[in-house]
C-alpha cells in the first residue's frame, strides 16, 4: 500500500515539473549581424537580427544613448560656472553686495535656518558693476566664472544675493541698491559639453528678511523681482539692513541615465534594423534582447565597433 501512495505522489509532481520547465524564462538566443564596420555619414547601417528576442533595445553610442551609461546618475568632473550682469544704483555705501554658496541650506527660506547654514562668501570671483558716490553705475558682465571649488561635488548647490546696508550717520540715506539683470549658471563636462543648470528667469529665486529687508509701507521684500532683472531697493533706509535672495537647491552633477530605443516588443517581428549617424566617430553600437515571462527575465547584450567617415 505504501509502495502504491509513493507512485502516486510521484506521478502527480511530474506534470507540476513538466510545467515548470516549460515556462521558465529561456536565454536570448538571437544573432545580429552588420554589413560592415565603416560607413560614411548620413549611410544607413544596416542590422540583420535572427531569431529576435521578446524585447530588443537599441543604443546607438552617440552621446546620451551609450549602454556604458544606462545606470550613471552623476557625472564626475564637471566644471560649473556663474555669469552674473550687475549695476549699482547711487549712494555711497561700498561692498554693500555679497555673492555667497551653500551646500547645507535646508531649503527652508527663514531667518533660523539662513543662519544655520554654511554659505562660502565668493564675491571676491566677480567683477561687480561700480560708480562713484550718488552716481547710477553701468551694466556690467562678470564673464564666466569658475566655481567648481567653491562648492561640494554631488551636494545640492544654493547661491544667495546677500545684501547688507550700513546705518547711515545722518539724516541721508547712503545705501546703495542693485540690479542684477544676469545670472547664468552652467556645467562643462570633460568632453567640452556645456548644459545651462539655471538662468535669471528658472533659478526660483525666495526673499529672507533678516533685518529692515521689507518694505515699512507694503510688508513686501525689498528684494523685487521684475520681467527684465530683480532688485534691492533701501527705499531710503537709514537703518542696518540686512536681506537675502536664494534660489532653489540644484544638483548639477546629476543628469539622467541613458536610454536605448526599444525597437521591439512582444507583438513584434524584427529581421532587421537600420540606423543613420549624423556626426564622425566611433561608436560603440549595442543591441539589448530581452526574454521575460512571470518567472523573471533572462538578457543578453551584442555589440559592435562602427566607425563613421565623412
Amino acid at each position: 500500500m505504501m509502495k502504491n501512495r509513493k507512485y502516486l505522489v510521484g506521478l502527480a509532481v511530474l506534470p507540476f515539473l513538466a510545467f515548470c520547465t516549460k515556462d521558465d524564462v529561456q536565454t536570448p538566443s538571437f544573432d545580429i549581424t552588420v554589413e560592415a564596420r565603416e560607413y560614411k555619414i548620413n549611410d544607413s547601417v544596416r542590422f540583420i537580427i535572427k531569431d529576435a528576442p521578446d524585447v530588443l533595445s537599441f543604443y546607438s553610442g552617440e552621446k546620451g544613448k551609450e549602454y556604458q551609461y544606462r545606470d550613471r546618475i552623476v557625472v564626475e568632473g564637471r566644471r560649473k560656472e556663474l555669469a552674473l550682469n550687475t549695476q549699482i544704483i547711487y549712494g555711497s555705501q561700498t561692498d554693500n553686495l555679497k555673492i555667497m554658496v551653500s551646500n547645507d541650506f535646508t531649503g527652508t527660506y527663514d531667518e533660523a535656518s539662513v543662519k544655520k547654514a554654511t554659505w562660502k562668501d565668493i564675491t571676491s570671483k566677480f567683477t561687480l558693476s561700480t560708480s562713484p558716490i550718488n552716481l547710477l553705475g553701468p551694466r556690467v558682465s562678470s564673464g564666466k566664472v569658475d566655481i567648481t571649488d567653491d562648492i561640494i561635488a554631488g551636494k545640492p548647490l544654493f547661491v544667495g544675493f546677500k545684501y547688507v546696508g550700513l546705518a547711515s550717520p545722518g539724516t541721508a540715506s547712503t545705501q546703495r541698491g542693485w540690479r542684477i539683470y544676469g545670472f547664468d549658471l552652467t556645467t562643462t563636462d570633460k568632453d567640452g559639453t556645456s548644459t545651462s543648470i539655471a538662468t535669471r528667469t528658472n533659478a526660483g529665486w525666495s526673499p529672507v528678511n533678516i533685518i529692515d529687508a521689507v518694505s515699512p509701507t507694503t510688508g513686501a521684500s525689498k528684494w523685487i523681482y521684475v520681467a527684465d532683472m530683480f532688485y534691492y531697493d533701501p527705499m531710503s533706509s537709514l537703518v542696518e539692513s540686512e536681506g537675502w535672495y536664494i534660489t532653489k537647491g540644484f544638483l548639477p552633477d546629476n543628469m539622467s541615465p541613458d536610454k536605448g530605443t526599444p525597437i521591439k516588443d512582444y507583438t513584434q517581428r524584427r529581421t532587421s534594423y537600420a540606423y543613420s549617424f549624423k556626426a564622425e566617430g566611433e561608436y560603440t553600437v549595442t543591441f539589448v534582447g530581452s526574454n521575460v515571462n512571470y518567472t523573471g527575465e533572462k538578457e543578453v547584450v551584442k555589440e559592435f565597433k562602427i566607425k563613421v567617415v565623412k
